[in-house]
């Protein structure tokens, strides 16, 4: 976690305006036991030492200042007291002068003063009396510069006048502070000649303004969204999407305004980021349009078809083989009747033969005739035929019928012995009127009536044998309870009927398959499972395809419907109970529309912190591209880079906004240019000035007691002794 001591080291605070440092220093010390558990003096002292107010003597609202890192250090702070509510219309513009002028007054006087000092010193010393001249000359020429600003402030009303001591003490710290400057340019010239020559580098104060501009905009949430435009390279999100999940709503706004400025970018992003959506969701959605998408619905259906359709023909095939197991057996017991009706035949004609023969004889015994005649009577060939050709064919017969009825029946049992049974509708009949005999069930119309209607439909499509085929009974399965429905609840809406039904075939389904697969009807619960799954496959499909229309039309209600706040929606794609989103659909479906779904609340979340922001950014737009803040301690580079005011003044305000337009589209932009240490070399330079210890000898020997004091806010002994600023 950071600390304090972390945070006096970091570019990012070093470098910060005033009202920024004091909101990092806040944050931190809040978290840093050795500031909360300090007594008040303490406190005190370390606000001193980290450059921020001290909790007794809060500042006044200060006029538009530099920043920190480019501001000169001195023992004691000039800010303007007083309320800048009512400022006149020549305050206001002086106040905007401001900045500008006062840098170049300044180098102005030092460069004027050293050079009539440095020719006054060659007259009267030769080369070390120019030095010296050169030293004096521009100290009052600096001072004297200083002291003009100061009365311009005191006339226009934006200082107090000086009281007591400050009256004497500081125009003399102002002249030692411009011979401090001059003596350190040329003697630490040599130990600084590259930071120097970072300095003179102006064609980077675009980039630098724009850096600052951009650390200002996000204040004390510049580590979090620096390592967030970091985690965003390479994942083709811009620059506001990456640091979208912080709030920063100024950040926002200055990216959005800078951004803006090229349409192109903007376009070619949302047009980019625009495809990479819609593939993904056409990927899962089987389509980009809604024709694609409903002929991938019908093609999957189709398929569907292709393979269930056998599983289900098949099932329904052997359940039938259960009416030839119903035929078969009546066969068998009407042969087996009509082999037994022979049997009495015979015996009828056996005993018809007896009665013939008997009247035979007696004839022949009347007529005192041998009885031995009796063939050739009428009644005896009646007799013999009776006892021959009648009874064999007769008994013929019965042995050919038994021996059908026995096949017939032995093909049932073969049948039966596999599974295969009639599919009776009676016992199917008895068994939904168990089902609605169930007390938990009394009053409940629907469900009493759809088991009406499939009673009734069973018994209608059941034959006289009893038998009913197993393709009718699984239509009635399908169609007879949401016929049912309809009749008794005409008015209610599809997906409520739907609903009702689902629940009543949940009683009803069993029954029915069970039967079938009894029946012999193996594999009908396989062909329902394969079913239901590959139906469920093709609404996911469907309800994929209704994503991607809403994301084309309605984005919020695409989000809506990704975040489970539409369960009517899916219920009613999905099928009744199906209603929540991240239950019913696979991880590999579910996961590009969460992704999809969060793309739109980040940039409803951008767009919400871009309107949050626009009054912060302005001010913060309007300082930074109205005013030039260069600190006055740069005047000792303009004594060695006459150039660096001319290009800085021409070039600060088109190249910083176009810095900026650059930087912030990408993450990587934005990262580079918060990174970027604009004010580095500066610091460095300011950290030797400031550090008597990294001064060589004559340096020392020109730059001694208080003028060490006018470089830094600090007191001497105490900048040398604080380990942060080393």
């Amino acid at each position: 976690m950071a600390n304090l001591a972390s945070i006096l080291t970091d570019p990012n605070y070093v470098n910060a305006n005033e009202a920024t440092k004091q909101a990092i220093f806040d944050k931190f010390s809040a978290q840093d036991p050795n500031f909360t558990k300090a007594n008040p003096a303490t406190q005190d002292a370390i606000r001193q030492k980290f450059g921020v107010l001290t909790a007794a003597a809060p500042a006044a609202p200060a006029a538009p200042e530099l920043p920190e890192s480019l501001r000169p250090r001195t023992a004691a702070s000039e800010g303007m007291p007083g309320a800048r509510q009512e400022l006149s219309t020549g305050q206001r513009v002086y106040q905007a002068a401001r900045p500008f002028v006062a840098p170049l007054l300044e180098a102005g006087g030092a460069i004027g003063g050293g050079l009539l000092g440095g020719g006054a010193g060659l007259l009267g010393g030769g080369p070390v009396g120019a030095a010296a001249g050169t030293v004096g000359g521009a100290g009052l020429g600096y001072g004297i510069a200083k002291e003009g600003i100061e009365l311009a402030d005191v006339a226009m009303g934006m200082k107090a006048p000086r009281q007591g001591a400050a009256q004497v003490v500081e125009p003399v710290r102002n002249v030692l502070e411009g011979a401090t400057f001059e003596a350190g340019g040329r003697v630490a010239g040599p130990l600084i000649a590259q930071g120097v020559g970072k300095l003179a580098d102006l064609r980077q104060i675009p980039k630098n303004k724009a850096a600052d501009i951009a650390r200002n905009a996000l204040g004390p949430d510049l580590p979090e969204v620096l390592n967030a435009l970091k985690a965003g390279q390479g994942k083709g999100m811009s620059a506001a999407q990456a640091a979208a999940d912080i709030n920063s709503p100024t950040f926002q706004a200055l990216i959005d305004r800078a951004t803006a400025r090229d349409p192109r970018f903007l376009s070619a992003l949302e047009k980019s980021q625009g495809d990479v959506s819609l593939n993904a969701l056409s990927k899962l959605a089987g389509g980009k349009t809604a024709a694609d998408v409903r002929a991938t619905t019908e093609g999957a259906k189709e398929a569907a078809r292709s393979i269930t359709s056998p599983m289900r023909e098949s099932a329904l095939t052997r359940a039938n083989l259960g009416k030839e197991v119903a035929r078969l057996e009546g066969l068998s017991a009407d042969l087996g009747e009509q082999a037994a009706a022979k049997v009495q035949e015979v015996r009828r004609l056996m005993e018809l033969g007896d009665i013939a023969n008997a009247s035979a004889r007696l004839n022949l015994i009347k007529r005192d005739l041998p009885v031995g005649l009796t063939k050739y009577t009428y009644s005896g060939e009646l007799a013999e035929k009776a006892f021959g050709d009648w009874a064999n064919k007769a008994a013929e017969a019965s042995l050919d019928l038994g021996q059908g009825a026995r096949f017939a029946d032995q093909a049932a049992g073969a049948l039966r012995s596999v599974g295969i049974k009639p599919l009776e509708g009676e016992p199917l009949v008895r068994s939904l009127k168990t089902v609605a005999n169930n007390p938990e069930f009394a009053g409940n119309d629907v469900l009493l009536g759809a088991m009406r209607n499939v009673s009734d439909d069973i018994a209608k499509w059941t034959s006289s044998g009893g038998v009913i085929d197993a393709r009718a009974l699984d239509a009635i399965r399908k169609n007879s309870v949401n016929a049912a429905i309809q009749q008794l609840r005409p008015g209610m809406d599809a997906t409520s009927q739907r609903n009702l039904a689902a629940g009543v075939l949940s009683r009803v389904k069993p029954v029915i398959d069970d039967a079938i697969e009894a029946a012999g009807g193996a594999g009908y619960r396989d062909y329902l499972k394969q079913h239901a799954q590959m139906s469920q496959k093709i609404a996911e499909k469907q309800l994929t395809g209704e994503a991607l229309r809403l994301f084309k039309t309605d984005k919020n209600a695409f989000v809506r419907l990704v975040q489970n706040e539409s369960p009517e929606a899916v219920e009613k794609i999905l099928g009744p109970g199906k209603y929540n989103i991240a239950v019913e659909l696979a991880e590999n479906t579910l996961a590009p529309l969460e992704n999809e779904a969060a793309k739109v609340i980040r940039n409803a979340n951008i767009k919400s912190q871009v309107e949050g922001g626009q009054v912060a950014l302005k001010e913060l737009l309007l300082q930074n591209m109205s005013k030039f803040r260069l600190p006055s301690y740069l005047s000792a580079v303009a004594a060695t880079t006459n150039k660096a005011l001319n290009i800085l003044e021409t070039k600060i305000g088109t190249k910083t906004m176009a810095t900026l337009t650059e930087a912030l589209k990408t993450p990587e932009g934005a990262a580079q240019l918060l990174e970027s240490l604009p004010a580095a070399e500066r610091n460095r330079v300011l950290r030797i000035m400031a550090d008597p210890a990294k001064w060589g000898a004559p340096t020392r020997a020109v730059v001694t007691g208080t003028t060490a004091a006018g470089v830094n806010m600090l007191a001497p002994e105490r900048f040398v002794e604080n380990e942060f600023v080393r």
